[in-house]
């Protein structure tokens, strides 16, 4: 897998750091899907609008595969 990206304040995940507004290069998933995502208020509009979520974590994502049990929102 690219490198993926973890917001430092909401917790939304990417392969995008840029689509963040405190992006952290991560290794993997495993090293933030699991954990409880921060819940800040910088990019609560974007991580509402986010199409999957983590079904056990409820970490955000852009993309299905970049959390472990993909959830489809809305």
């Amino acid at each position: 897998m690219d490198a993926l990206y973890e917001c430092r304040r909401c917790g939304v995940v990417s392969r995008f750091g840029e689509d963040l507004c405190s992006p952290r290069k991560r290794q993997g998933k495993e090293a933030y899907c699991g954990t409880a995502p921060e819940r800040g208020n910088m990019c609560d509009e974007m991580r509402e609008r986010l199409p999957f979520v983590c079904g056990i974590c409820g970490r955000p994502a852009r993309e299905g595969e970049l959390v472990c049990k993909p959830w489809i929102t809305g």
